[in-house]
């Protein structure tokens, strides 16, 4: 089935300073750069990151800043030689390891996507990045009780943070472990409130253990048109209680909404398929 998270790889602006003074300009331009890109603005990020490390070349957060514009471009080679340099510079820069790690995983390599998390880690385990990156790494294999530490290591962390608590629901309804799984969702609605949309998502899939299909369908049906990452699992969840409940036409509806926008959403085409077998006689 689908994992609940966006893959979505966020990497902190986080990273050593490198060697010597750091000129106060230099600075700025990265404080500001770092703001352009938290919204969007590639072009101006990457022409502050530059100036700044016009003024030190050795500004390795510069450099994974840098990184990070490229990863954004989708250009793969360049930010491998910007996250590379600042490792050059700094071998504790753990933050060049995280974007290493986002580089693999968009290369279909998750072996060496998870080495570069624990080592990022293994530099600050306080990084939340890399933790949930690596839990749901770790999810996505089956090795689950490993994903299970660090997703309580990520909530002991980052307690703020959703990552943490949806991952941990979600490996627990996989290990189904469902008493557990209610216990932290209900700790993370608690926390968060009502209508926080990934929590709602956990929310609602373990209702859907309960075999409480009706109020998981009205806790997914306002998520599902939503046009992230959570809508469309949401929109995936959805199709499946519909089949659950029988409504074989709610379910196909449901199903192509999704397919409509992620054409290889797997848990979308596996109920579209089963929604479409003919029923047993």
């Amino acid at each position: 089935m689908r994992w609940i998270f966006a893959v979505f790889l966020v990497v902190s602006l986080v990273g050593c300073f490198g060697r010597g003074p750091i000129h106060p300009n230099a600075v700025e331009l990265n404080r500001t750069g770092a703001q352009a890109l938290a919204h969007g603005d590639l072009e101006v990020a990457a022409a502050r990151f530059s100036l700044a490390l016009e003024y030190n070349p050795g500004f390795v957060e510069a450099w994974i800043n840098l990184g990070l514009v490229e990863l954004a471009r989708g250009d793969l080679e360049g930010a491998e030689r910007r996250f590379r340099r600042a490792l050059s510079l700094d071998k504790d820069a753990a933050g060049a390891h995280v974007g290493l790690g986002a580089i693999a995983e968009k290369r279909g390599d998750p072996a060496l996507a998870e080495k570069h998390y624990r080592a990022a880690l293994a530099i600050d385990p306080g990084l939340a990045e890399p933790r949930a990156n690596l839990g749901r790494l770790l999810a996505a294999r089956g090795a689950y009780d490993e994903a299970r530490e660090h997703f309580l290591r990520l909530v002991e962390v980052q307690a703020g943070d959703t990552a943490g608590w949806v991952g941990l629901v979600e490996v627990l309804l996989r290990m189904d472990r469902d008493a557990e799984a209610a216990d932290v969702a209900e700790r993370a609605y608690a926390r968060f409130g009502p209508g926080v949309p990934e929590i709602e998502l956990v929310v609602a899939r373990v209702e859907m253990a309960r075999g409480a299909w009706d109020a998981a369908i009205a806790r997914l049906a306002p998520l599902a048109p939503a046009p992230t990452a959570v809508g469309r699992a949401a929109g995936g969840w959805l199709a499946f209680a519909y089949l659950m409940k029988g409504d074989r036409e709610a379910a196909k509806k449901a199903a192509k909404a999704v397919l409509a926008r992620d054409p290889d959403d797997t848990l979308a085409k596996h109920v579209l398929a089963k929604a479409n077998e003919a029923p047993a006689q």
